[in-house]
């Protein structure tokens, strides 16, 4: 299909909004820079209205500058006003301050070579042992223009050009390898490469407070935090918050072990808890690049405030186990494998019809239908697309359609036009198509080929087809009979078991029964599996794969909402939180008793409700306030649906029972507390926290509340 015709569906697409398993996108200026057209159509239109991408309204984005994928460069490649603008102008929720990973592994002195300017046929690999083992060499190809702040560090690596290198100076002794490259264009070398990437991140973290605060931005800033232990986590933290940010995403965990995120997560939240208790504030805090269900409650008490993955996603489509249930309950998709590209037509047509009896076969099997029955009807629906192959060629291969340069758009044209060319690769497979439209680009009406080698293919691919009946559809016949709970499954067995033996998956096979004995799929109720059953649980193309994907995070979504409830605290806004600068300082000052009790209180989110909206204690309070009753319903009836449970101050409002009814029929539960200190409990309580998780508050005195 033509990527421009195809229904693309991203999972806010597949689930409604009460249900979208997720509560943010993460889009990193990397992948918005894929191609020239991906940047155009993002940079035009910003993140909520680019074509192709549709995101809603409701979903927050973060946006940060992708610092994974410049790990190898001795910069990051952006300014810290260039990244303040391109936030901007994506106009997303959360902007994030510039990092540079701290790479911990290996030595701590590293020598940055840009590939450019590599001669000819030279590669890093060609640097010898003797340069690698002392110090770490980082290739990669560096951008043709460094910020302007790079001249601070490395005014030699600014000029414009390409100097390649002299290679025999790598034959070197490491003293005079890097003497002589000291002041090369294309080569940086430090000999404490961490605390460089640290301290960098940290002057960044300064420098885009001081641009963000002098201009008007519609994002939040969120600083990023690097560190190589839970101590340099700490003492970053320590740092940025004293710079008065309130919103922090641990970076650079990416990949660690669960016990060392754990332990860096837990040395970061005892910084901001001592912090937030001094300065009687909240502090946000982000989890960048993680998820693992072991850690929820490490999280949780910790006091971040969310994270992000693309690990259930990803495991859709590597390795084994890829389709979850849970943590515990992970089983292997069934791998349908696409013929290799090294195979002759032969074989890639024996791999092709042997995937699609397999896809029938499975189907036939989830619907409990005979799979001889289902097997015999493919056989004698791919007939035609070979039969009325030569007739149609015959009349239309010198067609204008067919006048092109480009294979690609023959093989789309032929799918399109010919009423079997969906079937004609799915069947015979995408070889046999690529050797067609070879023979049509070629095939000039002024000097045609002949007929017959139109014909020989077809009959080379139509002997493969009709020397064969079927995969083993006599033994599946004699299973037919069987009956009980697995009859159907043991008629698959028999083409199971030589499918794999064919592909060379047999170390799968095992894998595969569990599968197809449990039908984990039944047991899902998400609506990608009650829609496609088993095809979620087939491993073949980028559509189910990527439905796998959205699946196995659904699930991981529903484990975290069970150990890390979606819990708010509301109060009712006052007549002064429009004249507040912030509606933190509202609730400091008219809201401060029960301030006081929830402000370091984790996972919760905290803000005050007006007919305007619900205004988390971080924004910006609106220029004007109504508090019409019908519509404040609205307002919490729409914002408590991807909640589980709401905690009202009883002490400033008491809602009526419609409103409290209208918030519970969303399913979130209703909680109203009219003592601060008890709502404080109450919410631990429901955590599984005790007191303990962090010292209780200090009581504050001053305005009272109104």
């Amino acid at each position: 299909m033509d990527p421009r015709e195809r229904d693309i569906a991203y999972i806010w697409d597949i689930f409604d909004h009460e249900s979208t398993p997720i509560d943010g996108v993460l889009i990193s200026r990397e992948q918005v820079e894929d191609t020239p057209a991906k940047f155009n159509r993002i940079t035009e239109n910003g993140v909520y209205d680019a074509p192709m991408l549709d995101l809603p309204e409701w979903l927050p984005t973060i946006s940060d500058c992708g610092a994974w994928g410049y790990k190898a460069l001795p910069f990051p490649p952006y300014g810290n006003k260039g990244m303040l603008e391109f936030y901007e102008t994506l106009n997303v929720s959360v902007g994030v301050t510039i990092d540079h990973l701290v790479l911990g592994s290996g030595h701590t002195a590293r020598l940055y070579l840009d590939e450019r300017a590599f001669p000819d046929g030279f590669t890093a690999s060609d640097i010898p042992d003797a340069v690698t083992d002392e110090i770490d060499v980082m290739t990669d190809e560096w951008p043709t223009e460094w910020p302007a702040y790079v001249q601070e560090y490395e005014p030699s690596i600014c000029s414009t050009g390409v100097t390649e290198f002299d290679t025999t100076v790598f034959d070197q002794p490491l003293p005079a390898v890097l003497t002589d490259l000291e002041d090369h264009p294309h080569a940086v070398y430090r000999e404490d490469d961490m605390s460089f990437r640290y301290d960098l991140t940290l002057a960044n973290a300064e420098e885009m407070k001081e641009l963000y605060e002098a201009g008007k931005y519609s994002f939040r800033l969120m600083v990023a935090v690097q560190g190589w232990d839970p101590q340099s986590y700490e003492q970053a933290t320590e740092e940025v918050l004293d710079m008065g940010y309130q919103y922090l995403g641990i970076g650079g965990v990416a990949g660690s072990s669960e016990e060392a995120v754990k332990d860096c997560v837990e040395s970061v939240g005892q910084a901001v808890k001592a912090y937030e208790r001094e300065h009687n504030t909240r502090v946000d805090t982000h989890v960048f690049g993680f998820a693992k269900t072991g850690a929820f409650d490490a999280i949780g008490q910790a006091g971040m405030s969310s994270f992000d993955s693309a690990s259930m996603l990803r495991a859709a489509w590597t390795g084994g186990e890829n389709y979850h249930l849970d943590d515990t309950q992970r089983y292997d998709a069934i791998r349908i494998r696409y013929p290799s590209s090294g195979d002759d037509l032969g074989d890639a047509v024996e791999t092709a019809l042997r995937g699609q009896e397999m896809l029938y076969a499975l189907r036939a099997f989830d619907n409990n239908k005979s799979i001889v029955d289902a097997l015999t009807e493919w056989h004698e629906a791919a007939i035609p697309a070979l039969d009325q192959l030569e007739p149609y060629l015959k009349e239309h291969r010198h067609d204008d359609r067919y006048d092109q340069s480009l294979l690609r758009e023959i093989k789309e044209e032929l799918r399109t036009d010919y009423a079997y060319g969906r079937k004609l690769r799915s069947n015979f497979s995408g070889k046999f198509r690529g050797r067609l439209a070879k023979l049509l680009r070629k095939d000039d009406p002024d000097s045609p080929l002949p007929f017959s080698q139109y014909q020989e293919l077809i009959d080379q691919v139509r002997t493969v087809f009709t020397d064969r009946t079927p995969t083993k559809i006599e033994k599946i016949k004699d299973k037919e009979t069987t009956s009980g709970e697995y009859g159907t499954y043991k008629q698959l067995v028999p083409l199971l078991e030589d499918y794999v033996e064919h592909v060379k998956d047999e170390d799968l096979l095992d894998g595969y029964r569990d599968l197809l004995r449990r039908q984990p799929w039944r047991e899902c109720g998400c609506p990608i599996c009650e829609e496609h059953g088993i095809e979620v649980a087939t491993f073949r193309g980028n559509n189910r794969n990527r439905r796998r994907g959205f699946h196995n995070t659904h699930r991981f979504y529903e484990q975290f909402e069970r150990a890390l409830p979606k819990i708010a605290v509301l109060t009712r806004g006052g007549v002064r939180l429009s004249r507040k600068d912030s509606v933190e300082t509202f609730l400091q000052d008219d809201r401060n008793r029960l301030w006081s009790q929830v402000h370091d209180l984790p996972v919760v989110e905290i803000g005050a409700v007006t007919a305007n909206g619900v205004h988390e204690w971080w924004e910006t309070p609106p220029a004007s306030i109504s508090f019409a009753p019908h519509a404040m319903q609205a307002v919490l009836t729409d914002y408590c649906t991807r909640y589980q449970t709401v905690y009202i101050d009883g002490s400033n409002w008491t809602p009526d029972q419609e409103l409290i009814d209208a918030v519970e029929a969303t399913g979130c539960a209703v909680h109203l507390l009219t003592d601060p200190t008890e709502l404080r409990t109450a919410v631990l309580d429901q955590l599984g926290y005790d007191t303990e998780f962090a010292s209780e508050p200090m009581t504050q005195s001053g305005i009272t509340d109104y």
